[in-house]
Formats: C-alpha cells, structure tokens, sequence
C-alpha cells in the first residue's frame, strides 16, 4: 500500500491561510483596541474643553477623572502590545486570540512551548512600552493645566506598577531559567498589590512636584 504523501504546496497554502486568517485578527483586536484609546482621549479631551470654555469646577473635575481613565486604558493597552511585540520579536509562540475581550489582552503565552530567552524579551516589552505614554504627554500635551498634569502623573503611577511586580520575576527567571516558578513567587509574595502601592506613592508625588515645578 503506497504511503500518502503531502503536496509541499498545500503545506504552503495551509501556511498561508494560517498567517491570513491570524493577522485579520490582530487587525480586528487592534481596530477595538485603538477605538477605545481614541475614544478615552476624546472624552477627556471633551471634558477639557467644557471646562477651559466654563470654568465650571465641575466641568475640572470631569477633566480630571477623564484623564485617569484615559490614562489607565492606554497605558494598559500599550503595556499589552509591548508584550506582544516583545515575544514576536523573540520568535516565542505567542497566538492571538480569535476575538477582542472584555479586557486588554491580546495573546496567548504557553509557558512550556516558550523558553527562558523568549520570556525575558515578551517580559521587558510589556515594562518598556508604557514609559512611551509618558513620552508622549512629555511631548504633546500641556502640563500647565490640571488634567494634563494628572494625565502625566497616572501614566507614570502605571509604568512604575508594571516595573515594581514585572521586573524582579524577568531578572530571577534570568538567573532561575524558571519563568513560570519565578512568576509564582512574585504573584504569592503579594508582588502585584505592591507594585501598585509603589507606583500609587510614587505617582502621587510626581504629581506633587509638577505642580510645584510647573
């Protein structure tokens, strides 16, 4: 009984049709992920605005919570696509998930199809990349009002969360050569409400010297 044999060519198109149908998603979950970051900077946008026109304080405080949430849902998002970038430039397994959740994430880590290597580099671009939202106000947004400084201050209250509970697991599973265990540690040992407590207090008073310095 002869063997049955693969035509390289259906290899290919099967590929092909893989890559196809796995990029329509990226571009899906970016197209949802990219409304809610425009849609966050335009209601603070609006809010600030309404109050710069009124002067109202309630329009200010308006202003104000707008661009914490604007600030939360970008960071968060940009926070994702730097893991994601960060583990397609390491070649890391890293599927996409077939649809945009209810929540920021966009991809799928097999720990035990990924090593050590491809770890560290998902890990540092989720850490890197919202420090760019803090670059971006630095560069583009007014700190000479309310919202703008708070804008600021939220962004770098997320960066430093992110690197106070990320960045210790990245270095130990460097060393350890176990991502998933050092992973673990750092969850059990509380590493996730601590980092935002840090980057609470150290927002908080990068807030404080913007309105003295500016």
């Amino acid at each position: 009984m002869a063997e049955a044999t693969i035509d390289p060519g259906e290899v290919a198109a099967l590929k092909n049709a893989a890559r196809d149908f796995e990029r329509a998603r990226i571009l899906q979950i970016g197209g949802f992920h990219f409304a809610m970051v425009m849609g966050a900077l335009t209601m603070w946008g609006a809010a600030q605005t309404w109050a710069q026109v009124t002067g109202w304080a309630v329009a200010e405080a308006a202003a104000v919570a707008n661009a914490v949430v604007a600030a939360f849902v970008i960071a968060s998002t940009i926070h994702e696509w730097g893991h994601f970038a960060g583990a397609r430039l390491s070649g890391a397994v890293s599927p996409v998930f077939e649809a945009p959740r209810r929540h920021f994430f966009l991809f799928d880590f097999p720990m035990d199809q990924n090593d050590t290597r491809q770890f560290v580099w998902m890990s540092w671009g989720g850490i890197l990349a919202p420090w760019l939202a803090v670059l971006f106000v630095l560069a583009f947004v007014p700190l000479g009002i309310l919202s703008g400084k708070v804008l600021l201050a939220t962004f770098v209250m997320k960066a430093v969360a992110t690197a106070v509970f990320e960045g210790p697991v990245v270095m130990a599973a460097a060393r350890s050569g176990d991502p998933a265990g050092e992973l673990g540690k750092q969850v059990r040992a509380g590493g996730l409400p601590r980092g935002r407590r840090v980057g609470t207090m150290v927002g908080a008073a990068f807030f404080v010297l913007l309105w003295i310095a500016v």
